[in-house]
């Protein structure tokens, strides 16, 4: 599966993409051409056509793999999945560098995500994770994203450890606090579940969703509103609507 922008159908799954902000400036020096996956469609558009020339051409290893997420996330971008796929599917066999495979995977991932194939998701999220990524960010989206897929399939014991560890690499991010809202929801324990929601939207007063979760739980469980009163924080200050709904 963040908002920087979460790999996967939405920030619940915490799908931030991690490629690079900006293309890396084309080289002038001479290479040698870089092959395409077997069967590759011909670039039918010209940034598409520029895109694929400049990582043909790509001047190492390290140039090859930043043209190679911008290329990726250009297709994710407009639809062409299965290029994306071939391309990181094609680095994974060729590649000796651990970090690097963990980014494809995660790649992979939260393509699986999009398409709600969440049994192939996760194990792509699980095999980035056992490349031990140095990356803190890359970490924190991993756990996260493992949270995200575990929930899906109703593991919330094994979610909620993920979320844990995510938020011990940075608590200062909402989205594995919703994670870690739903997986103790699922294994009912409802106070725990509020206050983790709480923390999420006390993190990201723009998450709705966190929210939405908040008002279903106090209309299931009424003495949430007496039991937990700083509740009241999960409605604050973004969605009016929801703060005046809920005067507790």
């Amino acid at each position: 599966m963040e908002s920087e922008r979460e790999f996967g159908p939405s920030d619940e799954s915490n799908a931030l993409w991690i490629g690079p902000a900006v293309a890396p400036r084309p080289t002038m020096t001479a290479t040698l051409k870089r092959p395409l996956p077997p069967d590759f469609p011909l670039p039918k558009q010209e940034t598409e056509r520029l895109l694929i020339e400049r990582l043909q051409n790509s001047k190492n290893e390290e140039d090859y793999f930043r043209w190679l997420l911008f290329v990726v996330a250009f297709y994710r971008g407009i639809e062409k999945v299965d290029s994306a796929r071939a391309l990181l599917q094609l680095f994974l066999e060729t590649s000796k560098e651990p970090e690097q495979k963990a980014h494809c995977h995660l790649a992979l991932g939260q393509i699986a995500t999009d398409e709600q194939h969440i049994e192939t998701a996760l194990n792509h999220f699980a095999t980035a994770l056992r490349f031990n990524p140095v990356k803190a960010k890359v970490g924190y989206v991993l756990h996260n994203n493992v949270s995200y897929c575990l929930n899906q399939l109703g593991r919330y014991r094994d979610a909620e450890q993920h979320c844990r560890m995510a938020i011990e690499i940075d608590s200062r991010r909402a989205s594995a606090y919703r994670n870690l809202g739903i997986s103790l929801e699922g294994q009912q324990s409802i106070v725990a579940a509020v206050w983790a929601l709480v923390e999420a939207v006390k993190l990201d007063s723009t998450d709705d969703r966190a929210r939405e979760i908040l008002k279903r739980l106090i209309a299931e469980h009424p003495f949430l509103t007496i039991q937990c009163p700083w509740i009241e924080e999960g409605f604050a200050p973004s969605n009016p609507e929801l703060q005046s709904g809920f005067a507790i």
